[in-house]
């Protein structure tokens, strides 16, 4: 017998393959506060919901209400804007990120201020 004909017959002796859709699943305790996010049955003995790819991906902007996702309130009004100053808040210098506590003595230092 012919080897192409052996392969094609191999071929068609292979099971297709069938891809299961992967279900994005956040998973939520008894005040709406997402616990965890899963594709796959874990653990069985939570409560969940089914959820869009993009809305797993970024599961820490919402929470659940009557078994939906919603998306939490964060207000963008309120914000501080600082600038170098003379007075102010003391941090160290290039790192405007790390405040020192008024006891803390640090060698090279600046300052920043409000300037709302």
């Amino acid at each position: 017998m012919n080897s192409l004909d052996e392969l094609i017959r191999a071929f068609d002796l292979i099971d297709e393959i069938v891809v299961e859709p992967i279900e994005y699943r956040v998973h939520y305790d008894e005040a709406g506060n997402i616990t965890m996010c899963s594709m796959q049955d874990h653990p069985a003995d939570t409560q969940y919901i089914v959820v869009s790819k993009d809305e797993y991906n970024n599961y820490f902007r919402f929470y659940v209400v009557d078994n939906k996702l919603k998306k939490i309130d964060i207000p963008t009004s309120n914000s501080v804007q600082l600038t170098k100053s003379n007075s102010g808040y003391q941090v160290v210098k290039n790192h405007a990120g790390i405040v020192l506590e008024p006891s803390e003595v640090y060698v090279d230092t600046e300052y920043y201020d409000r300037t709302n």
